[in-house]
């Protein structure tokens, strides 16, 4: 974040992450990481499970098919899930333009190495 404080999305550009996903990382300290990540329809985030981190995800808008550990919900804008370290989790977007911001800790460096 080039040191300021402020995120301004204007003067940030979509990362893409793969094949109708992309991301902007909103901030982050060596503690908490925000990145918001923006899916087409039908768009698939593999079932993965972090070593180090926890995280959460907070649906902004559109909806999304959320796979956490053995259970599968539909989520839509409000909703949210909780994935603690090592807990198997995926999302698949069920509408276009939805969106989930996703909340680290600690912050994940290798987004940064990217």
């Amino acid at each position: 974040m080039n040191g300021s404080h402020f995120f301004l999305t204007e003067q940030h550009d979509w990362q893409t992450v793969e094949s109708g996903i992309q991301r902007k990382i909103i901030g982050h300290t060596e503690q908490l990481m925000a990145v918001c990540v923006k899916f087409d329809k039908g768009a698939v985030g593999p079932a993965h499970a972090h070593e180090l981190h926890d995280q959460i995800g907070y649906v902004l808008q559109g909806a999304f098919e959320i796979v956490l550990g053995d259970e599968t919900r539909r989520l839509t804008a409000g909703d949210a899930f909780i994935a603690p370290r090592q807990t198997l989790h995926g999302a698949i977007a069920l509408e276009d333009d939805s969106r989930v911001m996703d909340l680290f800790s600690p912050r994940r460096d290798d987004m940064l190495n990217e």
